[in-house]
């Protein structure tokens, strides 16, 4: 009635949508012929750029994206973020729609913005008929998209086996790597997806193959504590002792993240429980730093050195003392960790505790004859920096286990500076 009326058949709304774009979005197909018949413009996109077709692909809308079809609408035209009707399909893993595009030419390789193609997406959402679909009609396997990211690496990356053999078994190339340097095995470790892990290394994966930073798949599985990823590497032979561009090793950053079980298996296959990253920092410090007693107590069990030094001179026990991890001090000391030994710049075990406010720890160390007077290089004794920092109780401690109150740095004596810092019970302590 309207339209005999002479109703503006492409009038649109205030958003630039047609009242066929309309009709297409709501999948009413008597009314889109309607509108075609009346020479509505099948091509006519709202502000996004989205066409009739478009949208009806997106809504699964099959007979309407056929008849629109058959009407000439341009069935490659895009909306502003690249987007086609197949690539749409695609992500929505609408078979029907996308196999009517395809017999009907859309180009099968044509990519959005971002430069990720049809086949990527479906491979992304892990549609497996569709992935099917469109290898079976020649789409690139290897497309990537701007981040150099390839269909299998995406599929790597979501664990989407059944996809990740589809593409494999179309020869897909399996060490493709991104723009970062990562391969699909690499993406895989990290994920933890172990039966896509172990599918790349069955097609022959390069195990060994690291990203821009050095970090090899097995490093990656460390960091993320995958245990059964790593024996998987470790099984097919994955370069234990390949360490990142920071030298960090895969012992050490399993340390770091406390994987027990990971560390437990590296050292078994005779991982260096001593190798030092760029640092200077071993395993062992690492773990101490961050507090990790299990681990630590694996690692002097199987003769870790207690006491290798980082480039600054500090040992595992002064970085646990200056952390304040009190049972990880105990266990190094009772495992021989030499209590007084300075870091570069002379900076002791007691006098870190002292500085750091840890009272457990101060008892620790003065328990085990922790020299009481020890000072750094510049001068200062553990009871100058106790007081300089207010700490009540080290002070106290301290001064009950006589520590030399005299001693002097710059001229000053630890009274003189809680003099100088207005801290009266600290006086008083000295004073009695």
């Amino acid at each position: 009635m309207l339209i005999s009326k002479k109703a503006d058949i492409n009038k649109c709304n205030d958003k630039e949508a047609s009242p066929l774009y309309i009709a297409c979005q709501n999948g009413h197909t008597e009314v889109v012929q309607m509108l075609l018949n009346n020479k509505a413009d099948i091509n006519r996109c709202r502000y996004t750029g989205s066409s009739p077709l478009l949208i009806a692909c997106h809504q699964g809308h099959t007979g309407v994206a056929q008849m629109l079809i058959k009407h000439n609408a341009d069935i490659n035209k895009c909306r502003d973020n690249g987007s086609s009707p197949l690539f749409i399909a695609c992500v929505k893993g609408n078979t029907e729609v996308i196999r009517i595009l395809i017999n009907n030419e859309a180009d099968i390789n044509k990519c959005i913005n971002t430069g990720a193609s049809p086949l990527f997406i479906a491979c992304q959402k892990g549609h497996t008929k569709v992935v099917e679909m469109l290898i079976n009609n020649k789409a690139d396997i290897n497309e990537s998209d701007n981040e150099e990211v390839s269909p299998l690496y995406i599929a790597c990356q979501k664990g989407h086996y059944d996809v990740v053999k589809m593409l494999i078994n179309n020869m897909a190339y399996i060490n493709k790597c991104r723009d970062t340097g990562s391969s699909p095995l690499h993406i895989a470790c990290r994920e933890g997806h172990t039966k896509v892990v172990q599918m790349l290394i069955n097609n022959n994966a390069d195990v060994n193959k690291c990203r821009e930073t050095g970090a090899s798949p097995l490093h990656v599985a460390c960091r993320k504590g995958h245990t059964e990823v790593v024996k998987m590497l470790i099984h097919n032979e994955a370069d234990i002792t390949k360490c990142d561009d920071e030298e960090v090793s895969p012992l050490y950053i399993a340390c770091q993240k406390k994987h027990t079980e990971v560390v437990e298996l590296l050292i078994n296959n005779k991982a260096d429980v001593n190798k030092r990253r760029d640092t200077g920092a071993s395993p062992l410090y690492i773990a101490c730093h961050q507090g990790h007693t299990e681990v630590i107590q694996m690692l002097i069990n199987n003769n870790a050195d207690i006491n290798k030094c980082t480039d600054t001179g500090a040992t595992s026990l002064y970085i646990a003392c200056h952390q304040g991890h009190n049972k990880v001090v105990q266990m190094l000391i009772n495992s021989m960790a030499d209590i007084n030994k300075c870091n570069d710049l002379g900076v002791s075990p007691l006098y870190i505790v002292c500085q750091e406010g840890h009272t457990d720890v101060v008892k620790i160390l003065i328990n085990n004859k922790a020299d009481i007077n020890k000072c750094m290089n510049t001068g200062q004794t553990p009871l100058l920096i106790a007081c300089f920092k207010s700490h009540e109780d080290i002070v106290e401690l301290l001064l009950n286990h006589k520590a030399d109150c005299n001693i002097k740095w710059r001229g000053l004596a630890p009274l003189d500076i809680a003099k100088r810092e207005n801290l009266s019970n600290i006086v008083h302590l000295l004073e009695r």
